[in-house]
């Protein structure tokens, strides 16, 4: 960030200290003004005060009013939008003191957009008497249309792929992703997917934070049809126990939602979504293997659910937070109608605070909390707990919890061990991704689960009972929004073993 006085280019930092630029305090505390100052405290009057009373009058010593905000390198990105993320309009006046802070603050929500790889900000002041400014954001936009050949596993993780699958190339699906991260230019995604192989899928969805004039509601709306040749019917020993048929089709699943976002400030953000499934398995998984897998020997599974999902943020980075805290309310009824097959509501919290202690020094801490009802026996095919997406105890991940009811609390110290940014103009021709910033964290992790499993939990130890993981990592991030974990964790059982995690950002 710079501040462009006519005299130069100074930092923002310097700025507030102040140099040439702090002479929006150093040339109102010396001269004319300062006397104007003294008489505006120094004899008071009725007719004075009502001339200021919408003003303070200290506006002359602590305040930066935003003169104009320009933005630039949004080719695709609409204006407008972009606005919609700072928390400041033209007009506003600014305390000189947390001038520096509030910008940076700024920068980095509308990286948090998702949209840029990098923004840069220039601070530019008419002339060094004034005290307005003229801000200017300069984005470099990210690649939007991102057509991905598909290489993914069949199984829940690359660690049980690789150790308890022997990494067989068998077990992939293959096809055709394709996604549009800014189909209009308002952040609005538009995905497509073909997949073949082991797994069938085919989906469309499509997601857009404002549809109103005051951008504070949003639209989503998504389609899919998968099957499978292979399905987990079982948990045995907190591992899944699988079926294969290659001539025929295991389970088929149908998906369907539509969903309104309502966010009436930066911080919150609430959604509505009506959901619809449809799931058949094929009758040797019904009848033989598992009568209880939609229960009472069913085949076929159908509910309408709806979903109501509370998220306040308030981190600084969201792919990598350093600082700040998130807290994430849901309430999730599984069959509304009375033809509906299922009828189970959830209750789901989560809490997440950073603690930054020094530049290089930070603290991750995640709980996260589920609670069904009723209290009666789920279908196993709904009663995934532990060890499924991002909640899995380090340590654990060969293995799964079921339940109706799981609790986890994770915690990481990380020590930054990099920081830079590479050149790579030679390189890359493509203007966004010619400065490479990355950032390697030493990370030192501690994690508790425990899931409560009444139905299914005999034949499986780990249910009933906390289970606990540690061990060290090395995090790396970078472009932003693209992050690697590779982590060596051991569990109370006394394993151990290697994991890697990676999301691309898109």
């Amino acid at each position: 960030m710079y501040c462009n006085n006519g005299g130069g280019m100074v930092t923002i930092l310097e700025m507030v200290r102040p140099p040439r630029c702090g002479l929006v305090l150093q040339k109102l505390l010396t001269g004319s003004f300062f006397w104007f100052f003294v008489v505006l405290i120094g004899f008071p009057s009725t007719p004075l005060a009502a001339q200021t009373e919408t003003i303070p009058e200290t506006i002359f010593v602590t305040l930066v009013r935003i003169d104009s905000i320009n933005i630039d390198g949004n080719r695709r990105t609409r204006s407008s939008y972009i606005l919609r993320e700072l928390d400041f309009r033209v007009g506003d006046l600014i305390p000189v003191d947390t001038l520096a802070e509030r910008l940076e603050f700024n920068r980095v929500r509308l990286l948090n957009m998702g949209l840029f790889t990098r923004v840069d900000m220039e601070m530019v002041f008419p002339d060094p008497d004034s005290t307005r400014l003229h801000l200017r954001f300069s984005v470099y936009e990210n690649l939007f249309i991102i057509p991905v050949p598909v290489f993914e596993l069949a199984d829940r993780n690359f660690n049980v792929w690789w150790k308890e699958f022997d990494h067989s190339f068998q077990r992939v699906n293959y096809g055709l992703d394709l996604s549009h991260l800014n189909f209009t230019g308002q952040a609005d995604v538009l995905k497509m997917a073909a997949v073949f192989g082991y797994s069938n899928k085919y989906s469309i969805s499509y997601k857009i934070p404002y549809i109103n004039r005051k951008q504070t509601i949003g639209f989503q709306t998504s389609l899919s049809y998968s099957r499978s040749r292979e399905v987990a019917f079982d948990t045995e020993g907190n591992k899944l126990l699988f079926e294969v048929d290659p001539d025929n089709w295991q389970i088929t699943r149908w998906y369907a939602n539509a969903g309104i976002a309502w966010r009436p400030e930066f911080f919150s953000r609430h959604t509505l979504v009506a959901e619809y499934h449809l799931n058949r398995v094929s009758e040797t998984i019904a009848t033989d293997l598992n009568p209880d897998f939609f229960l009472n020997g069913q085949t076929q599974q159908r509910h309408v659910s709806l979903i109501y999902n509370l998220v306040i943020d308030y981190r600084d980075i969201h792919p990598y937070p350093l600082s700040g805290y998130r807290w994430v309310f849901e309430i999730r009824g599984n069959g509304l109608l009375p033809s509906d097959d299922l009828r189970l509501f959830r209750f789901y919290a989560e809490y997440n605070k950073y603690f930054s202690f020094t530049k290089r020094l930070s603290l991750e801490t995640i709980f996260k909390a589920r609670t069904s009802l009723p209290r009666r026996q789920p279908p196993y095919f709904n009663n995934q707990a532990l060890g499924y997406g991002g909640n899995f105890v380090r340590g654990y991940e060969y293995f799964v919890a079921d339940g109706l009811d799981f609790g986890l609390v994770k915690t990481s110290f990380h020590i930054e061990l990099l920081n830079q940014a590479f050149d790579l103009s030679r390189l890359v021709p493509f203007r966004s991704f010619r400065l490479l910033p990355v950032k390697v964290y030493l990370s030192l992790n501690n994690d508790l689960g425990y899931a409560q499993d009444a139905w299914y939990g005999a034949n499986n130890p780990l249910s009933n009972r906390i289970m606990y993981g540690y061990g060290v990592g090395l995090d790396i991030v970078a472009f932003y929004n693209k992050t690697a974990r590779f982590e060596y964790s051991w569990n109370d059982l006394g394993q151990g073993g290697f994991y890697l995690n990676i999301n691309t950002g898109f």
